[in-house]
């Protein structure tokens, strides 16, 4: 939704380690976290703010968020994660997910909840709260229409910290577990270990892809984890993908490790490029090169750590260049 992209590139707040499932019922067999006051507390994140692109397609919503909701998304937004069910049958597929996302922040559920109300927007109410249908909502605050994924959801101003949207299925527990505070087992021991390997981690990704409608799909993949982040110096990122044998496991290993080879001759390859393609180009070979390929049995790992410095210089380059060009004629 360009509506929740909108929050993540806009959001601040303080640096947090690790993923915060307080909030979420239990059951979850995927999960996307992105802590947003950390990525801007990094080289990395410092370097993309300074995508003025971003900021100018967003500057409406922004604006909107502001003057219709009390929503202040230069510093009133923290943290975005989504976390998906399974369906009735007991897996996930595209028609039968459900899903509860969570927006923490600092709000004004009194000014969000005018909002709904005097623009007269279907809603239901649970307990003390007010549920108002999504799409209506999202498209009565960004003057567009929202896509598909909006259907049976709902936006709920839950507390001055957090503002939930959950599918019709899962509302009732989703309010009913942020009411608690409940902290949700959603990750096994494994994955939660990933997660706390990154200190100053911004991005966090776990699937149980046996959870998936048609398994076969998956690639013999049994989970999968990752989490990306920064600390004083490095880049860092680590990830495990278990698969449902050793050999599947064995034959992906050795796929990864012609891959890294293939890229790192492929980016020594700079004839004909000019002084700047060719110090990216070996940016690139370096980082390609750093990563580390391992695991055992049935678990694939790769792990990396490389200076956040040059590629946050070679990233603010890359956006300023953007910038500067023209843009497309309009056909």
């Amino acid at each position: 939704m360009r509506f929740l992209i909108a929050l993540i590139l806009l959001a601040a707040g303080s640096a947090r380690a690790g993923v915060n499932t307080e909030g979420l019922p239990a059951g979850a067999v995927a999960l996307v976290a992105f802590d947003l006051a950390a990525f801007r507390s990094t080289k990395i994140g410092q370097a993309t703010e300074k995508v003025a692109q971003f900021k100018g397609k967003n500057l409406g919503t922004t604006r909107k968020l502001n003057d219709q909701l009390g929503i202040d998304t230069t510093q009133g937004l923290r943290e975005f994660i989504v976390a998906v069910y399974p369906g009735p049958d007991g897996k996930v597929a595209e028609k039968n997910a459900t899903g509860i996302v969570l927006i923490r922040g600092r709000f004004e559920p009194a000014t969000i909840n005018a909002f709904g109300q005097s623009n007269q927007l279907p809603a239901k109410t649970i307990g003390r709260h007010q549920a108002w249908e999504a799409g209506p909502f999202i498209e009565k605050v960004t003057g567009e229409k929202p896509k598909d994924d909006t259907k049976d959801a709902y936006v709920v101003a839950h507390s001055a910290e957090l503002i939930l949207l959950a599918s019709g299925a899962l509302l009732e527990r989703a309010i009913a577990s942020a009411d608690r505070g409940e902290k949700a087992g959603l990750l096994p021991p494994a994955a939660a270990t990933k997660f706390g390997a990154v200190r100053n981690g911004w991005l966090f990704v776990y699937a149980d892809a046996t959870q998936m409608k048609d398994p076969g799909k998956q690639a013999g993949l049994a989970d999968f984890t990752l989490a990306l982040g920064e600390n004083a110096t490095d880049l860092q990122l680590v990830t495990a993908a278990n698969f449902l044998t050793p050999e599947k496991a064995a034959l992906t290993r050795n796929q990864l490790t012609g891959l890294q080879a293939m890229a790192s001759i492929g980016l020594m390859n700079d004839d004909g490029k000019s002084d700047e393609e060719k110090a990216n180009m070996a940016l690139l070979a370096e980082l390609v090169q750093k990563i580390r390929l391992g695991g055992e049995g049935k678990t694939v790992t790769l792990e990396l750590d490389f200076p956040a410095a040059p590629l946050a210089k070679a990233l603010s380059k890359a956006i300023e260049k953007n910038l500067q060009a023209p843009a497309p004629a309009a056909k």
